[in-house]
Protein backbone atom coordinates (compact mmCIF):
# COMPACT_ATOMS: atom_id res chain seq x y z
CA UNK A 1 0.00 0.00 0.00
CA UNK A 2 1.02 3.68 -0.50
CA UNK A 3 1.13 6.13 1.68
CA UNK A 4 1.37 9.76 1.15
CA UNK A 5 3.73 12.07 3.26
CA UNK A 6 1.04 14.50 2.91
CA UNK A 7 -1.48 14.49 6.10
CA UNK A 8 -3.55 15.93 9.05
CA UNK A 9 -4.38 14.66 12.32
CA UNK A 10 -6.06 16.58 14.95
CA UNK A 11 -7.59 15.56 18.35
CA UNK A 12 -8.77 17.17 21.65
CA UNK A 13 -9.77 16.35 25.34
CA UNK A 14 -10.77 17.61 28.33
CA UNK A 15 -8.37 17.33 31.14
CA UNK A 16 -8.21 19.40 34.14
CA UNK A 17 -11.24 21.38 32.50
CA UNK A 18 -9.04 22.59 30.01
CA UNK A 19 -9.63 21.69 26.33
CA UNK A 20 -6.34 20.24 25.23
CA UNK A 21 -6.05 20.35 21.41
CA UNK A 22 -3.20 19.04 19.24
CA UNK A 23 -2.63 19.42 15.37
CA UNK A 24 -0.33 17.00 13.58
CA UNK A 25 0.32 18.55 9.71
CA UNK A 26 2.86 16.34 7.29
CA UNK A 27 4.28 17.67 4.09
CA UNK A 28 6.74 16.71 1.98
CA UNK A 29 10.45 16.22 2.89
CA UNK A 30 13.34 14.10 2.55
CA UNK A 31 13.62 13.17 6.11
CA UNK A 32 11.87 13.70 9.15
CA UNK A 33 11.91 17.11 9.88
CA UNK A 34 9.97 17.74 13.67
CA UNK A 35 8.66 21.48 14.26
CA UNK A 36 6.85 20.85 17.73
CA UNK A 37 4.88 24.08 19.22
CA UNK A 38 4.01 22.66 22.70
CA UNK A 39 2.53 24.74 25.62
CA UNK A 40 4.69 25.42 28.86
CA UNK A 41 2.45 23.29 31.04
CA UNK A 42 2.71 20.67 28.55
CA UNK A 43 6.51 20.30 28.10
CA UNK A 44 6.74 17.59 30.22
CA UNK A 45 5.39 14.97 27.42
CA UNK A 46 7.59 16.65 24.85
CA UNK A 47 9.93 13.41 24.68
CA UNK A 48 7.01 11.11 24.34
CA UNK A 49 5.34 13.30 21.44
CA UNK A 50 8.71 13.37 19.31
CA UNK A 51 9.48 9.17 20.22
CA UNK A 52 5.96 8.75 19.08
CA UNK A 53 6.28 10.56 15.77
CA UNK A 54 9.76 9.22 15.12
CA UNK A 55 8.62 5.41 15.61
CA UNK A 56 5.06 6.40 13.67
CA UNK A 57 5.38 9.00 11.09
CA UNK A 58 8.95 7.91 9.85
CA UNK A 59 9.30 10.08 6.99
CA UNK A 60 7.98 14.10 6.41
CA UNK A 61 8.17 17.86 7.70
CA UNK A 62 6.57 17.28 10.54
CA UNK A 63 4.37 20.74 12.50
CA UNK A 64 3.01 19.65 15.39
CA UNK A 65 1.03 22.01 17.79
CA UNK A 66 -0.15 20.81 21.59
CA UNK A 67 -1.91 23.73 23.59
CA UNK A 68 -4.59 24.76 25.07
CA UNK A 69 -8.18 25.75 23.26
CA UNK A 70 -9.60 27.63 26.56
CA UNK A 71 -11.04 31.39 26.07
CA UNK A 72 -11.93 31.39 29.81
CA UNK A 73 -8.10 31.65 31.24
CA UNK A 74 -6.95 34.78 33.42
CA UNK A 75 -4.80 37.46 31.91
CA UNK A 76 -1.47 37.20 33.30
CA UNK A 77 -0.89 40.52 33.38
CA UNK A 78 -3.19 43.25 33.40
CA UNK A 79 -3.62 45.94 30.66
CA UNK A 80 -2.92 49.34 30.71
CA UNK A 81 -5.47 51.08 28.69
CA UNK A 82 -3.70 54.44 28.71
CA UNK A 83 -0.35 52.78 27.47
CA UNK A 84 -2.02 50.93 24.98
CA UNK A 85 -3.49 54.11 23.76
CA UNK A 86 0.17 56.22 23.90
CA UNK A 87 1.12 52.85 21.97
CA UNK A 88 -0.98 53.13 18.84
CA UNK A 89 -1.15 56.88 18.43
CA UNK A 90 3.08 56.94 18.36
CA UNK A 91 2.49 53.69 15.83
CA UNK A 92 -0.21 56.09 13.44
CA UNK A 93 2.56 58.66 13.18
CA UNK A 94 4.66 56.24 10.71
CA UNK A 95 2.61 52.95 9.81
CA UNK A 96 -0.84 52.63 8.49
CA UNK A 97 -1.84 50.43 11.35
CA UNK A 98 -5.15 48.23 12.07
CA UNK A 99 -6.41 49.02 15.88
CA UNK A 100 -9.16 46.44 16.40
CA UNK A 101 -6.30 43.69 14.45
CA UNK A 102 -3.41 44.85 16.93
CA UNK A 103 -6.06 44.92 19.98
CA UNK A 104 -7.44 41.34 18.91
CA UNK A 105 -3.95 39.70 19.17
CA UNK A 106 -2.93 41.02 22.11
CA UNK A 107 -6.36 39.96 23.94
CA UNK A 108 -5.62 36.80 22.14
CA UNK A 109 -2.18 35.83 22.58
CA UNK A 110 -1.40 32.73 25.04
CA UNK A 111 1.53 34.36 25.95
CA UNK A 112 -0.23 36.50 28.10
CA UNK A 113 -2.58 34.14 29.90
CA UNK A 114 -1.70 32.59 33.05
CA UNK A 115 -1.65 28.66 31.53
CA UNK A 116 0.55 27.29 34.04
CA UNK A 117 -0.95 24.13 35.08
CA UNK A 118 0.24 20.79 37.12
CA UNK A 119 -0.80 17.56 35.54
CA UNK A 120 -1.39 13.98 37.66
CA UNK A 121 0.17 10.82 36.52
CA UNK A 122 -3.45 9.56 35.65
CA UNK A 123 -3.56 13.21 33.20
CA UNK A 124 -0.49 12.62 31.54
CA UNK A 125 -2.08 9.13 29.97
CA UNK A 126 -4.88 10.93 28.92
CA UNK A 127 -2.37 13.12 26.91
CA UNK A 128 -0.05 10.43 25.76
CA UNK A 129 -3.49 8.90 24.44
CA UNK A 130 -4.98 11.81 23.00
CA UNK A 131 -1.21 11.70 21.13
CA UNK A 132 -1.72 8.51 19.88
CA UNK A 133 -4.94 9.17 18.46
CA UNK A 134 -3.81 12.27 16.71
CA UNK A 135 -0.93 10.23 15.34
CA UNK A 136 -3.25 7.07 14.00
CA UNK A 137 -5.70 10.19 12.26
CA UNK A 138 -2.69 11.33 10.38
CA UNK A 139 -1.95 8.07 9.68
CA UNK A 140 -5.25 7.30 8.33
CA UNK A 141 -5.29 10.68 6.37
CA UNK A 142 -1.49 9.51 4.72
CA UNK A 143 -3.29 6.12 3.48
CA UNK A 144 -6.41 7.72 1.83
CA UNK A 145 -4.29 10.28 0.40
CA UNK A 146 -1.74 7.75 -0.71
CA UNK A 147 -4.72 5.37 -2.66
CA UNK A 148 -5.64 8.32 -4.66
CA UNK A 149 -1.75 8.93 -5.29
CA UNK A 150 -1.49 4.41 -5.97
CA UNK A 151 -4.21 4.69 -8.63
CA UNK A 152 -3.20 7.94 -10.21
CA UNK A 153 0.13 6.15 -10.78
CA UNK A 154 -1.46 3.09 -12.02
CA UNK A 155 -3.38 5.23 -14.86
CA UNK A 156 0.18 6.74 -15.60
CA UNK A 157 2.04 3.08 -15.52
CA UNK A 158 -1.14 2.26 -17.76
CA UNK A 159 -0.61 4.58 -20.62
CA UNK A 160 3.12 4.12 -20.97
CA UNK A 161 2.00 0.47 -21.55
CA UNK A 162 -0.56 1.41 -24.06
CA UNK A 163 2.06 3.52 -25.80
CA UNK A 164 5.00 0.82 -26.28
CA UNK A 165 2.22 -1.51 -27.61
CA UNK A 166 2.06 1.50 -30.57
CA UNK A 167 5.45 2.32 -30.90
CA UNK A 168 6.12 -1.73 -31.56
CA UNK A 169 3.22 -1.61 -33.93
CA UNK A 170 5.16 1.33 -35.90
CA UNK A 171 8.77 0.17 -35.31
CA UNK A 172 8.01 -3.45 -37.57
CA UNK A 173 6.94 -1.43 -40.37
CA UNK A 174 9.95 1.15 -39.67
CA UNK A 175 12.62 -1.15 -40.27
CA UNK A 176 11.67 -2.42 -43.43
CA UNK A 177 10.34 1.16 -44.78
CA UNK A 178 14.31 2.00 -43.56
CA UNK A 179 15.20 -0.82 -46.25
CA UNK A 180 14.06 0.04 -48.94
CA UNK A 181 14.65 3.29 -49.16
CA UNK A 182 18.47 2.77 -48.86
CA UNK A 183 17.49 0.29 -51.99
CA UNK A 184 15.85 3.19 -53.81
CA UNK A 185 18.34 5.63 -53.43
CA UNK A 186 21.24 3.58 -54.64
CA UNK A 187 18.57 2.61 -57.80
CA UNK A 188 18.21 6.07 -58.84
CA UNK A 189 22.13 6.76 -58.49
CA UNK A 190 22.28 3.93 -61.61
CA UNK A 191 25.92 3.43 -60.30
CA UNK A 192 27.59 -0.41 -59.78
CA UNK A 193 27.47 -1.17 -56.02
CA UNK A 194 28.75 -4.37 -54.12
CA UNK A 195 25.50 -5.49 -52.61
CA UNK A 196 26.77 -7.21 -50.04
CA UNK A 197 28.85 -3.92 -49.03
CA UNK A 198 25.31 -2.74 -49.32
CA UNK A 199 23.75 -4.92 -47.00
CA UNK A 200 26.36 -4.56 -44.15
CA UNK A 201 25.82 -0.66 -44.35
CA UNK A 202 22.08 -1.47 -44.07
CA UNK A 203 22.99 -3.64 -40.99
CA UNK A 204 25.15 -0.91 -39.39
CA UNK A 205 22.71 1.68 -39.75
CA UNK A 206 19.63 -0.58 -38.54
CA UNK A 207 21.18 -1.54 -35.33
CA UNK A 208 22.63 2.23 -34.48
CA UNK A 209 18.79 2.79 -34.77
CA UNK A 210 17.39 -0.05 -33.15
CA UNK A 211 15.00 0.48 -30.17
CA UNK A 212 13.98 -3.05 -29.48
CA UNK A 213 16.43 -3.24 -26.34
CA UNK A 214 15.10 0.08 -25.29
CA UNK A 215 11.75 -0.89 -25.42
CA UNK A 216 12.88 -4.52 -23.32
CA UNK A 217 14.25 -2.69 -20.76
CA UNK A 218 10.76 -0.31 -20.49
CA UNK A 219 8.44 -3.27 -20.04
CA UNK A 220 11.10 -4.33 -17.23
CA UNK A 221 11.14 -1.38 -15.44
CA UNK A 222 7.37 -0.61 -15.83
CA UNK A 223 6.61 -4.40 -14.40
CA UNK A 224 9.00 -3.63 -11.65
CA UNK A 225 7.19 -0.06 -10.69
CA UNK A 226 4.14 -2.34 -10.80
CA UNK A 227 5.51 -4.73 -7.98
CA UNK A 228 7.13 -2.31 -5.85
CA UNK A 229 3.88 -0.40 -5.45
CA UNK A 230 2.43 -2.94 -4.26
CA UNK A 231 4.64 -3.63 -1.45
CA UNK A 232 4.26 -2.53 1.86
CA UNK A 233 6.82 -0.03 3.95
CA UNK A 234 8.66 3.41 2.83
CA UNK A 235 8.70 2.48 -1.09
CA UNK A 236 9.14 6.52 -2.05
CA UNK A 237 12.83 6.61 -3.44
CA UNK A 238 12.78 2.95 -4.96
CA UNK A 239 9.92 4.49 -6.88
CA UNK A 240 11.48 7.33 -7.44
CA UNK A 241 14.70 5.83 -8.89
CA UNK A 242 12.97 3.33 -11.11
CA UNK A 243 11.12 6.93 -12.40
CA UNK A 244 14.57 8.28 -13.68
CA UNK A 245 15.11 4.31 -15.34
CA UNK A 246 12.14 4.60 -16.76
CA UNK A 247 13.06 8.40 -18.27
CA UNK A 248 16.55 7.78 -19.79
CA UNK A 249 14.85 4.65 -21.79
CA UNK A 250 11.84 6.91 -22.98
CA UNK A 251 14.57 9.65 -23.87
CA UNK A 252 17.07 6.81 -26.20
CA UNK A 253 13.75 5.94 -28.01
CA UNK A 254 13.19 9.25 -28.46
CA UNK A 255 16.48 10.07 -29.75
CA UNK A 256 16.82 6.85 -31.59
CA UNK A 257 13.61 6.23 -33.62
CA UNK A 258 14.23 8.82 -36.43
CA UNK A 259 10.25 8.70 -37.05
CA UNK A 260 7.78 11.53 -36.68
CA UNK A 261 4.73 8.68 -35.31
CA UNK A 262 7.32 7.39 -32.59
CA UNK A 263 8.85 10.74 -31.67
CA UNK A 264 5.33 12.08 -31.04
CA UNK A 265 4.56 9.23 -28.93
CA UNK A 266 7.44 9.40 -26.76
CA UNK A 267 6.56 13.36 -26.25
CA UNK A 268 2.96 11.97 -24.70
CA UNK A 269 5.17 9.12 -22.83
CA UNK A 270 7.09 11.99 -21.16
CA UNK A 271 4.38 13.51 -19.92
CA UNK A 272 2.61 10.46 -18.06
CA UNK A 273 6.60 10.09 -16.73
CA UNK A 274 6.65 13.64 -15.22
CA UNK A 275 2.79 12.91 -13.95
CA UNK A 276 4.57 9.77 -11.90
CA UNK A 277 7.98 11.51 -10.75
CA UNK A 278 5.71 14.56 -9.06
CA UNK A 279 3.71 11.72 -7.60
CA UNK A 280 6.84 10.19 -6.16
CA UNK A 281 7.96 13.29 -4.49
CA UNK A 282 4.69 12.73 -2.13
CA UNK A 283 5.56 9.15 -1.14
CA UNK A 284 6.51 7.47 1.93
Amino acid sequence: MIKSMTGFGTAKKLIKNKNIVIEIRSLNSKSLDINLKVDTSLSFIEEYLRKSITDNIIKGKIDVTLNFNDSNQEPLIPFNKTKIKAYLKDLKKDFKIDESHIISNLLTDNRYYNSIIEFKKSDEKKIKSLIDNAIVKLGKYRSIEGKAIGEDLSKCVSKLNKYILKIELLESTRVSAKKKKFRSYFKELEIDFDKSRLEQEIIYYIEKFDINEEIIRLKHHLKFFSSEMRIKGPKGKKLSFIAQELGREINTIGSKANNFNIQSLVVNMKDELEKIKENTFNIL
